[in-house]
């Protein structure tokens, strides 16, 4: 795998957006973005490449020298880079994406789904580091998870393995579906607005960091149903919040539905590490000894449960590590057939 060169990589989340230039492993420029901004009014893969640009004509360290784009994206992705299925927020269905891109810079370009990216760089690179199988859980307006099973990623028959966020909850109707949601009630998990099928709700709807700053705005304002601005989130679990009495049941929720996909995980999986990593598991940091307490009362033989050692730039890392993989299989594929990956226009 090439080292020493300049790749462009992209992480699309549900409510930010970021593009880094990272250089020999290293982020050397970036820039953040909310999606919903690059999404209007020309879509998703116009506002990628307006961006892309103007962060690669303002450093230096592009200078030229990009050999590759990866994309690390919040939704389900085939093995070909396609997106399995469009996300509410901006990702559409499809190669569309990855064409713009590839088309506009004249680069291969490596798409993944974000929390195998988030597993790749943290089992290469960080807490998951010499483990053998290992379940990383992506905690930020929603939840993901990036799966390694035999030293790989695991990604599905499909590309949808590891969708932790879709796991169901039962849950009862308290409205009428309006734009394919309905209000729902889950018991200890709260209520919420599901788009999940009757009678359930998907996890991530009750204790993603979304679903936990919604429930906080509307403690605090009860006429608040929605939230409007996803861009400004409450921070329900930091230490301080945690301490507030109208917040806490709150965190306790997260904590609870956090244990749970561990041990569902770990049922099915057997994993030897847990790695928490995303900004919603910073925030909750002072909170692990709980979620290990409480994880092993749910698992007989409990994983390790850890924080992820690389930060926020898991994602972007794990990006430019795929893109520079893809980029090596190509110049290996095409330097037996005695031509030159670059000049055939190879797109992965």
């Amino acid at each position: 795998m090439p080292v020493d060169v300049t790749t462009l990589a992209i992480d699309v989340g549900a409510t930010r957006t970021r593009v880094a230039l990272v250089h020999g492993g290293r982020v050397v420029d970036r820039t953040e973005s909310p999606t919903s901004s690059l999404v209007a009014p020309t879509g998703l893969g116009n506002g990628l490449v307006a961006g892309a640009r103007n962060l690669v004509a303002k450093t230096s360290a592009a200078n030229g020298s990009l050999v590759a784009i990866g994309v690390s994206l919040a939704a389900a992705v085939d093995d070909r880079g396609d997106v399995v299925q469009e996300r509410d927020f901006g990702i559409p269905a499809g190669a569309s994406l990855r064409e713009t891109l590839a088309a506009a810079f004249e680069l291969p370009v490596a798409v993944n789904n974000d929390a195998n990216l988030a597993a790749l760089a943290e089992h290469q690179l960080g807490a998951a580091r010499g483990h053998d199988s290992a379940a990383v859980i992506t905690l930020g307006s929603n939840i993901g998870l990036g799966l390694i099973v035999g030293g790989e990623i695991h990604r599905g028959a499909h590309g949808m393995a590891g969708e932790a966020g879709l796991l169901l909850l039962p849950s009862v109707s308290t409205s009428e579906r309006g734009n394919g949601r309905r209000r729902v009630d889950a018991g200890r998990f709260g209520s919420a607005a599901s788009a999940a099928p009757e009678g359930y709700a998907w996890i991530e709807e009750l204790v993603g960091g979304r679903a936990l700053a919604t429930a906080a705005a509307i403690r605090r304002e009860p006429s608040v149903h929605e939230q409007t601005d996803p861009d400004a989130q409450a921070r329900v679990l930091t230490r301080e919040a945690f301490a507030d009495p109208a917040l806490r049941p709150l965190g306790e929720r997260a904590l609870e539905g956090w244990a749970l996909i561990i041990a569902t995980v770990s049922a099915l999986l057997d994993v030897e590490i847990v790695v928490l990593t995303g900004s919603v598991a910073a925030d909750a940091a002072h909170l692990l000894t709980t979620l290990r307490r409480r994880v092993a009362e749910l698992v007989a033989n409990p994983p390790e449960v850890v924080l992820g050692s690389l930060g926020p730039d898991a994602e972007l890392i794990g990006a430019d590590l795929f893109a520079r993989a893809a980029l090596a299989g190509a110049a290996d594929r095409y330097a037996r057939a005695g031509l030159s990956a670059q000049s055939t226009g190879e797109r992965r």
